[in-house]
């Protein structure tokens, strides 16, 4: 009843777009790239450090269903974190406000994988990225199409850092590895249920999720992790905000590869450190126990891409 709820205000909601960042605004440059006859968007944001001489990471910011790459570039946050460690960071435009990310036939075309490539490839003869460190993060919508390129580019992306999202039922036997994976998700999420199940409609095409833990312990079989991971518990924020945050870690993965999965109990569809972007009742709490930018740009920068 409660997801039902949710989904209801959602849409009562959608004409103002506040759902995982939608908002019009953008401080980086917005640009286009033709893709199998349609026109693609993206919006760059290149520090200030950047010299063409020095390669540079490359991290992908993904916006959640219904949203936009304005709105996520304001909620993620990652613009004053690439500008103090030096990356190039992207939004690229879902169409229709959607990733096709694998978890329904409706969203399992090659269409978006095929914009990310080609983006990819477009940007490396522009600026001088490097190879090595390309990278991948996203809210939701968007946190399960990052799954889908560590599976389908995973020749490419280095590292991926999903956030309120998971793998999508069914989809890990094609997935070859090593890509390390930071996954941020909170227990009361009422729109990707921690424990795995159908996916709320709000957030577009509906499927199934795996349930958090199993995704991690998955991924982690696929990276050549040892099986058991140590356990940690983050500082609380001060003041609490009702959050606990604890941190298991898969290690001695092949590659020199990662698994690290980020819990938040009580928390919500929210990006860590971000803004309240719809009510908590709506949408569980926002937990401010860590930054979700700077410790997803820590975890990239400690897992380069073997080539």
């Amino acid at each position: 009843m409660r997801r039902l709820a949710v989904f209801v205000a959602i849409l009562m909601l959608s004409g103002l777009r506040p759902l995982q960042g939608s908002a019009d605004a953008a401080s980086g440059s917005r640009s286009t790239i033709e893709i199998g006859g349609a026109q693609r968007e993206y919006i760059i944001h290149v520090p200030p450090s950047y010299d063409r001489v020095h390669a540079v990471p490359l991290v992908l910011v993904l916006h959640g269903g219904g949203g936009a790459a304005a709105g996520m570039e304001s909620l993620a946050g990652m613009d004053p974190v690439a500008d103090k460690n030096d990356f190039i960071a992207v939004y690229p435009q879902g169409l229709n406000r959607h990733w096709k990310d694998g978890r329904t036939p409706a969203l399992s075309g090659d269409d978006d994988v095929a914009f990310i490539r080609a983006l990819i490839a477009s940007l490396e003869a522009q600026y001088r990225i490097d190879p090595k460190r390309i990278y991948a993060t996203g809210i939701s919508n968007g946190a399960f199409f990052s799954f889908r390129l560590a599976c389908d580019l995973g020749d490419e992306i280095a590292a991926i850092a999903p956030v309120a999202g998971s793998l999508a039922a069914g989809s890990a036997p094609h997935c070859n590895g090593p890509v390390s994976i930071m996954m941020i998700n909170g227990t009361a999420d009422p729109l990707v249920l921690f424990n795995g199940g159908p996916v709320a409609a709000a957030i577009g095409g509906q499927g199934e999720s795996m349930p958090v833990s199993q995704a991690a312990s998955t991924w982690a079989a696929i990276d050549g992790c040892d099986p058991t991971p140590s356990r940690d518990t983050l500082p609380q924020a001060q003041p609490p905000d009702g959050t606990t945050t604890r941190v298991q870690t898969f290690s001695r993965c092949r590659g020199g590869s990662a698994v690290l999965l980020y819990t938040i109990e009580n928390g919500g569809h929210t990006w860590p450190d971000g803004p309240q972007y719809l009510p908590a009742f709506m949408i569980g709490k926002v937990s401010h126990d860590f930054n979700a930018g700077s410790a997803i740009w820590d975890f990239f920068a400690a897992h380069p891409r073997a080539l």
